[in-house]
């Protein structure tokens, strides 16, 4: 009988708590993130655009191969001209150092655009693609220029597990010596 009473009681203390009322959501504490996984290599360069424009630099690395996987390729970075030397041993890891080192943006939004874009030698597990690039990118040195201009061939290939990654970036100057290697090299 102290059971069924003790059993009442406690139902009874419950109904004051509202605790099965259901309660309005809270906001997140974080914006939400702009990457969509990777089921195509187009994906890959839309991620690799949107991390740099919001400088989130789990994103960023994300679009890059995972080299835990077994069989994975190493990643590889071939820079443009009087930095090759400065990327000659090139890893993600550096590249994660480089991008945190760039810092958060400072007094506007940066901008990562591809132009004359082109597909080659595409398979159903390795591709290619070969663009201009302009980024704008406004760091905290103001003894170095804010936009930087170049070619890219980016080489990807799919894990079969994590999608679709790039596992090998070339960089070559076109109309400036100011590159994206030339930001990585001072960052």
């Amino acid at each position: 009988m102290s059971r069924i009473v003790l059993s009442a009681l406690c139902v009874l203390s419950l109904q004051g708590c509202d605790l099965f009322q259901t309660r309005e959501p809270q906001a997140p504490t974080q914006s939400g993130s702009a990457r969509t996984p990777p089921d195509t290599p187009e994906i890959v360069l839309d991620n690799l655009r949107s991390s740099v424009q919001q400088h989130s630099t789990d994103n960023y690395m994300r679009c890059f191969v995972d080299t835990t996987v077994s069989g994975a390729p190493p990643f590889t970075f071939s820079a443009s001209g009087d930095f090759q030397g400065i990327f000659r041993n090139w890893t993600l890891e550096d590249e994660r150092r480089y991008f945190l080192n760039l810092g958060a943006p400072v007094n506007g939004s940066p901008l990562l655009t591809f132009l004359n874009q082109q597909q080659l030698n595409q398979g159903a597990s390795a591709t290619e693609y070969t663009m201009d690039y302009i980024l704008f990118y406004p760091h905290s040195q103001p003894a170095l220029p804010k936009e930087f201009r170049g070619y890219m061939h980016l080489f990807m290939q799919t894990d079969g597990q994590h999608g679709w990654s790039i596992t090998r970036w070339e960089d070559t100057r076109t109309v400036t010596d100011s590159t994206w290697s030339y930001l990585k090299a001072h960052f």
